[in-house]
């Protein structure tokens, strides 16, 4: 699969790391302040991440960047593969993986003809991409796919490179409708248009505090074994989460997502907190944890 490279640079202004002044319970102290700048679908995770890193480190403050500082320490990067090299000779650490699962909503007029179907690689291709001038056309249309109203993303923190990049096409292939920002308006646009479908991750399609789909989501069926199949159609995400981190599903696109460093010893420090400590958090918002190779790997770039 071809590798993309995606980086996320939001309308968060930079910030610099350096040693302020702080007010703490016992009176003043020098603190290092890390700025970091984050991705909308990341941020919950980030945010975890941050308060818990300042809990259990006074001496240091992790913060969002904001507009009034000059340059960012962190900023987040997704990648379809991990262990690549970052852009402007910063290095890539990478701490989480998101899974891409196609759905629609439960009141589509044709739920009831999408279920009954079961999407391998091909019908997810025809589904949600014009015809691909490298393969044979496939002559026998589809009544079904006619009907339908894909819905892509057009943003840097969007999903679709990495969706369309799992079946070996790219963001230019997608049919129906571009949505600029972030991905969480393919949700709402398919809640809009019952006759959409669109494809997210797993933290925006699950209610992380039940852990169950959202209410008006359904998902594609999937061609893939039994086994799988059924874990995936149960509806719930820990149960998802386990499945794709223990077995390989063929159609489930997975990317990763790391922060670029500048090379500053504080966010080193937090990136090494997040590779040891902070991986416990990733379930609680929707992402895979690092898999043993690429954990293992990441730590010995320290």
């Amino acid at each position: 699969m071809k590798t993309v490279k995606l980086f996320l640079t939001l309308a968060l202004a930079a910030g610099a790391a350096t040693v302020i002044p702080a007010k703490a319970d016992g009176g003043d102290e020098n603190r290092q302040v890390i700025y970091i700048e984050s991705a909308k679908y990341t941020l919950p995770l980030v945010e975890k991440w941050i308060s818990e890193y300042n809990r259990t480190n006074p001496g240091v403050q992790v913060r969002h960047a904001g507009k009034d500082v000059g340059r960012v320490d962190l900023r987040i990067v997704a990648n379809a593969e991990a262990n690549s090299p970052g852009e402007d000779g910063k290095a890539v650490t990478y701490v989480g993986r998101a899974a891409l699962l196609p759905v629609t909503a439960k009141d589509n007029p044709l739920h009831e003809q999408i279920s009954r179907r079961k999407f391998g690689k091909k019908e997810l291709k025809k589904l949600f991409f014009a015809e691909d001038p490298f393969e044979e056309e496939d002559t026998k249309k589809d009544p079904l796919q006619a009907q339908l109203t894909v819905y892509s993303g057009n943003s840097a923190a969007s999903g679709a490179p990495f969706f369309a990049s799992h079946f070996g096409l790219t963001v230019a292939g997608f049919r129906g409708k571009k949505i600029l920002g972030d991905d969480i308006y393919l949700l709402q646009a398919i809640g809009k248009d019952p006759t959409g479908v669109t494809f997210n991750n797993l933290g925006y399609i699950y209610d992380l505090k039940d852990r169950q789909l959202k209410d008006n989501i359904a998902l594609l069926p999937l061609n893939v074994r039994k086994e799988q199949q059924e874990i995936i159609r149960s509806g719930n995400l820990d149960e998802t989460l386990s499945l794709l981190e223990n077995e390989k599903v063929e159609l489930v696109p997975i990317h990763h997502i790391g922060f670029a460093c500048d090379g500053q010893s504080g966010a080193k420090d937090f990136l090494k907190w997040i590779l040891v400590e902070g991986q416990k958090f990733n379930h609680e918002f929707g992402f895979l944890q690092l898999d043993e190779k690429t954990l293992s790997y990441q730590k010995k770039t320290f």
